[in-house]
């Protein structure tokens, strides 16, 4: 499960990724929601409601490819929203040692 979390929230980082073809950092880039001051952007997996920061998806999703971080995304359901956002919908941090 622990593996499954991490994969899934290592995709998210497809959204902020800067070697991304510049149609796809773009697209992923309008879906980039804008949050207050102080208030972070997360990637949430929809199915599990457990969010991760932007330095854990980097860390997991190293060396993947532009689409298998996409297609990661997708199967995983995974949203990125405001911290905040995450928090008021019930989802949960991932563990820091993911």
């Amino acid at each position: 499960m622990t593996k499954l979390i991490a994969i899934t929230f290592g995709l998210a980082v497809a959204a902020l990724s800067l070697t991304a073809t510049p149609g796809s950092a773009q697209s992923m880039m309008s879906a980039m929601p804008k949050c207050a001051a102080g208030d972070s952007v997360v990637g949430v997996n929809m199915n599990t409601k457990v969010y991760m920061t932007q330095a854990q998806m980097k860390a997991k999703s190293a060396g993947m490819t532009m689409a298998q971080k996409e297609a990661m995304m997708k199967k995983n359901n995974v949203k990125m929203m405001c911290q905040s956002a995450a928090v008021k919908m019930g989802a949960k941090p991932a563990p820091s040692s993911m």
